[in-house]
Protein backbone atom coordinates (compact mmCIF):
# COMPACT_ATOMS: atom_id res chain seq x y z
CA UNK A 1 0.00 0.00 0.00
CA UNK A 2 2.99 2.24 0.20
CA UNK A 3 2.76 2.97 -3.54
CA UNK A 4 -0.19 5.34 -3.15
CA UNK A 5 1.32 7.00 -0.12
CA UNK A 6 4.60 7.45 -2.01
CA UNK A 7 2.61 8.86 -4.94
CA UNK A 8 0.99 11.44 -2.67
CA UNK A 9 4.31 12.20 -0.96
CA UNK A 10 5.85 13.04 -4.32
CA UNK A 11 3.43 15.97 -4.51
CA UNK A 12 2.83 17.02 -0.92
CA UNK A 13 3.99 16.26 2.64
CA UNK A 14 1.97 13.60 4.48
CA UNK A 15 1.55 13.33 8.25
CA UNK A 16 1.70 10.02 10.09
CA UNK A 17 -2.00 10.46 10.95
CA UNK A 18 -2.91 10.83 7.29
CA UNK A 19 -0.76 7.86 6.31
CA UNK A 20 -2.46 5.71 8.96
CA UNK A 21 -5.88 6.82 7.74
CA UNK A 22 -5.03 5.90 4.16
CA UNK A 23 -3.83 2.49 5.28
CA UNK A 24 -7.22 1.94 6.93
CA UNK A 25 -9.31 2.76 3.85
CA UNK A 26 -7.20 1.20 1.06
CA UNK A 27 -7.91 -2.31 -0.15
CA UNK A 28 -4.94 -3.96 -1.85
CA UNK A 29 -5.61 -6.52 -4.57
CA UNK A 30 -3.24 -8.55 -6.72
CA UNK A 31 -4.52 -9.45 -10.18
CA UNK A 32 -3.54 -12.04 -12.74
CA UNK A 33 -3.42 -11.26 -16.44
CA UNK A 34 -6.96 -11.18 -17.83
CA UNK A 35 -8.66 -10.78 -14.45
CA UNK A 36 -11.70 -8.50 -14.54
CA UNK A 37 -11.84 -5.92 -11.76
CA UNK A 38 -15.14 -4.36 -12.82
CA UNK A 39 -17.79 -5.84 -15.09
CA UNK A 40 -20.28 -3.84 -17.09
CA UNK A 41 -23.73 -3.55 -15.51
CA UNK A 42 -22.18 -3.14 -12.05
CA UNK A 43 -22.80 -0.48 -9.42
CA UNK A 44 -19.31 -0.56 -7.86
CA UNK A 45 -18.20 2.95 -6.98
CA UNK A 46 -14.46 2.62 -6.56
CA UNK A 47 -11.35 4.62 -7.25
CA UNK A 48 -8.63 2.27 -8.52
CA UNK A 49 -4.96 3.20 -8.29
CA UNK A 50 -2.52 1.07 -10.29
CA UNK A 51 0.45 0.25 -8.05
CA UNK A 52 2.03 -2.00 -10.67
CA UNK A 53 1.09 -3.61 -13.96
CA UNK A 54 -1.35 -2.41 -16.61
CA UNK A 55 -5.15 -2.24 -16.75
CA UNK A 56 -7.62 -1.16 -19.37
CA UNK A 57 -11.23 -0.05 -19.38
CA UNK A 58 -13.32 -1.02 -22.37
CA UNK A 59 -16.85 -1.02 -23.72
CA UNK A 60 -18.19 -4.17 -25.35
CA UNK A 61 -21.06 -4.04 -27.82
CA UNK A 62 -23.84 -6.63 -27.94
CA UNK A 63 -22.11 -8.13 -30.99
CA UNK A 64 -18.89 -8.55 -28.98
CA UNK A 65 -16.79 -5.73 -30.46
CA UNK A 66 -14.58 -4.05 -27.88
CA UNK A 67 -13.67 -0.37 -27.70
CA UNK A 68 -10.79 0.45 -25.38
CA UNK A 69 -11.45 3.63 -23.42
CA UNK A 70 -8.37 3.92 -21.24
CA UNK A 71 -5.13 2.20 -20.34
CA UNK A 72 -3.60 2.69 -16.90
CA UNK A 73 -0.09 1.84 -15.77
CA UNK A 74 1.83 2.39 -12.54
CA UNK A 75 0.75 5.53 -10.64
CA UNK A 76 -2.36 6.04 -12.79
CA UNK A 77 -6.00 6.00 -11.74
CA UNK A 78 -8.76 4.09 -13.52
CA UNK A 79 -12.48 3.70 -12.81
CA UNK A 80 -15.85 3.63 -14.48
CA UNK A 81 -16.48 7.34 -14.12
CA UNK A 82 -20.12 7.08 -15.19
CA UNK A 83 -20.93 4.78 -12.28
CA UNK A 84 -18.59 6.60 -9.93
CA UNK A 85 -20.32 9.97 -10.38
CA UNK A 86 -23.89 9.04 -11.31
CA UNK A 87 -26.46 6.46 -10.27
CA UNK A 88 -26.10 4.63 -13.58
CA UNK A 89 -24.79 1.10 -13.84
CA UNK A 90 -21.37 0.69 -15.38
CA UNK A 91 -21.14 0.43 -19.14
CA UNK A 92 -17.45 -0.43 -19.20
CA UNK A 93 -15.39 -3.27 -17.84
CA UNK A 94 -11.90 -3.02 -16.39
CA UNK A 95 -9.40 -5.83 -16.82
CA UNK A 96 -5.79 -6.46 -15.97
CA UNK A 97 -3.53 -6.78 -19.03
CA UNK A 98 -0.59 -8.02 -16.95
CA UNK A 99 -0.02 -9.33 -13.47
CA UNK A 100 -0.95 -6.20 -11.53
CA UNK A 101 -1.35 -4.77 -8.09
CA UNK A 102 -4.13 -2.27 -7.49
CA UNK A 103 -5.22 -0.20 -4.54
CA UNK A 104 -8.97 0.35 -4.24
CA UNK A 105 -10.74 3.04 -2.27
CA UNK A 106 -14.53 3.05 -2.08
CA UNK A 107 -16.12 6.34 -3.14
CA UNK A 108 -17.75 6.96 0.25
CA UNK A 109 -14.39 6.51 1.97
CA UNK A 110 -12.82 8.95 -0.49
CA UNK A 111 -15.52 11.51 0.36
CA UNK A 112 -14.81 11.04 4.08
CA UNK A 113 -11.08 11.35 3.36
CA UNK A 114 -11.67 14.69 1.60
CA UNK A 115 -13.67 15.99 4.57
CA UNK A 116 -10.94 15.01 7.01
CA UNK A 117 -8.06 16.17 4.75
CA UNK A 118 -9.45 18.91 2.46
CA UNK A 119 -6.06 19.59 0.85
CA UNK A 120 -6.42 16.25 -0.93
CA UNK A 121 -9.74 17.21 -2.44
CA UNK A 122 -7.92 20.10 -4.12
CA UNK A 123 -5.08 17.77 -5.12
CA UNK A 124 -7.46 15.24 -6.68
CA UNK A 125 -9.54 17.97 -8.33
CA UNK A 126 -6.40 19.11 -10.12
CA UNK A 127 -5.76 15.50 -11.19
CA UNK A 128 -9.31 15.25 -12.52
CA UNK A 129 -8.89 18.51 -14.42
CA UNK A 130 -5.84 17.01 -16.15
CA UNK A 131 -7.83 13.86 -16.93
CA UNK A 132 -10.66 15.88 -18.44
CA UNK A 133 -8.20 17.79 -20.63
CA UNK A 134 -6.57 14.51 -21.71
CA UNK A 135 -9.98 13.00 -22.46
CA UNK A 136 -10.94 16.01 -24.57
CA UNK A 137 -7.68 15.75 -26.53
CA UNK A 138 -8.37 12.04 -27.06
CA UNK A 139 -11.88 12.73 -28.38
CA UNK A 140 -10.55 15.39 -30.75
CA UNK A 141 -7.83 13.08 -32.04
CA UNK A 142 -10.36 10.28 -32.64
CA UNK A 143 -12.53 12.71 -34.60
CA UNK A 144 -9.90 14.53 -36.61
CA UNK A 145 -6.65 12.59 -37.02
CA UNK A 146 -5.71 10.00 -39.60
CA UNK A 147 -4.73 6.49 -38.49
CA UNK A 148 -1.08 7.39 -38.93
CA UNK A 149 -1.43 10.60 -36.91
CA UNK A 150 -3.30 8.78 -34.13
CA UNK A 151 -0.59 6.16 -33.88
CA UNK A 152 2.20 8.76 -33.89
CA UNK A 153 0.48 10.65 -31.11
CA UNK A 154 0.00 7.40 -29.15
CA UNK A 155 3.69 6.48 -29.48
CA UNK A 156 4.78 10.00 -28.47
CA UNK A 157 2.43 10.19 -25.49
CA UNK A 158 2.48 6.58 -24.29
CA UNK A 159 5.65 4.88 -25.48
CA UNK A 160 5.66 2.55 -22.45
CA UNK A 161 2.28 1.11 -23.44
CA UNK A 162 3.39 -0.22 -26.79
CA UNK A 163 5.70 -2.79 -25.18
CA UNK A 164 3.03 -4.34 -22.94
CA UNK A 165 -0.30 -3.92 -24.73
CA UNK A 166 -1.44 -6.28 -27.50
CA UNK A 167 -1.74 -4.70 -30.96
CA UNK A 168 -5.47 -5.34 -31.28
CA UNK A 169 -6.09 -3.40 -28.04
CA UNK A 170 -3.92 -0.51 -29.21
CA UNK A 171 -5.92 -0.49 -32.45
CA UNK A 172 -9.15 -0.51 -30.44
CA UNK A 173 -7.93 2.44 -28.38
CA UNK A 174 -7.01 4.36 -31.54
CA UNK A 175 -10.36 3.60 -33.17
CA UNK A 176 -8.77 1.75 -36.10
CA UNK A 177 -8.60 -1.87 -37.19
CA UNK A 178 -5.64 -4.08 -36.33
CA UNK A 179 -4.93 -4.25 -40.08
CA UNK A 180 -4.73 -0.46 -40.28
CA UNK A 181 -2.37 -0.41 -37.31
CA UNK A 182 -0.15 -2.98 -39.01
CA UNK A 183 -0.13 -0.90 -42.21
CA UNK A 184 0.70 2.31 -40.31
CA UNK A 185 3.57 0.59 -38.49
CA UNK A 186 5.00 -0.73 -41.78
CA UNK A 187 4.85 2.77 -43.29
CA UNK A 188 6.67 4.20 -40.25
CA UNK A 189 9.47 1.65 -40.63
CA UNK A 190 9.89 2.55 -44.33
CA UNK A 191 10.20 6.28 -43.61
Amino acid sequence: MTELIDYFKSYTPISDDLENYLNEIIIEKKLVKGEVVLSDNSMKKEHIFVASGCLRSFYKTESGKEYTIQFAIENWWISDYITLYTNDKSVVSIESLTASKILIIDKTKVEDFYKKYPQFETFQRKNFEKRIATLQKRILSLLTLTASEKYSQFVNDYSAFEKIIPNYQIASYLGITPQSLSRVRKERVKS
